[in-house]
């Protein structure tokens, strides 16, 4: 905890246009990693009279839901990461109005 007689601490400025860029990117690589497909289906029939087909099946599930699971998480974090800047905004605009009814410009 800071003491009267400390520096003062740098100020954070955050650009919530960037962030906001940010979320979309990411939750447009989170739509794609989310519809991609493993491939292994095409593969299933490579070997035929082998285990081969059914091991393709299993693995194909496996990879396809990790894929989907994948995007749901990148999803997640850019709704996290949108809402922080919707927050910082919020907190800004509030400050502003605040001063603002004292009789200070920001």
């Amino acid at each position: 905890m800071a003491g009267p007689n400390d520096p003062q601490a740098p100020a954070m400025r955050v650009d919530v246009g960037a962030l906001q860029t940010f979320a979309n990117n990411l939750r447009g690589e989170a739509t794609s990693i989310g519809s991609l497909q493993s491939g292994l289906a095409d593969a299933a029939g490579a070997l035929p009279g082998t285990q081969w087909s059914a091991t393709c099946g299993q693995a194909k599930d496996s990879v396809d839901n990790a894929l989907h699971r994948i995007g749901d998480r990148l999803t997640k974090v850019a709704d996290s990461v949108q809402n922080a800047g919707k927050a910082l905004e919020l907190t800004d605009q509030e400050l502003r109005d605040k001063l603002a009814k004292i009789g200070l410009r920001s």
